[in-house]
């Protein structure tokens, strides 16, 4: 079983998700007006993993939203996803923001 954590913080929107074997099971998102990134990304990554009795050791590899987006934003994403994956030894993936947005 793969899990993949994605981190989206490249717009006001705060979301975290967890695929398995590429099928989103599970996701957490704010949308508001001030950035609220810092104080959320953590907590959703830890209330997903929870709600799902899962550990940071059960995940296969992070996807992160690269930009373009609000530098801040980007920055708190990046930041995260990158330590995580360091921590865990684990691949990081790097998703262009318009391009998945064209995708849909």
């Amino acid at each position: 079983m793969a899990y993949i954590l994605a981190i989206e913080t490249a717009t006001k929107n705060c979301s975290v998700a967890l695929a398995k074997d590429g099928v989103t099971i599970l996701c957490k998102e704010i949308a508001e007006e001030g950035y609220s990134h810092a104080e959320r990304l953590h907590v959703f990554i830890e209330q997903l993993l929870a709600e799902l009795e899962l550990s940071y050791k059960d995940l296969s590899a992070i996807a992160v939203s690269q930009g373009p987006g609000s530098y801040t934003g980007l920055r708190i994403g990046v930041s995260a996803a990158k330590g995580l994956c360091y921590a865990l030894n684990i691949p990081l993936i790097s998703i262009d923001t318009l391009a998945s947005l064209a995708s849909r």
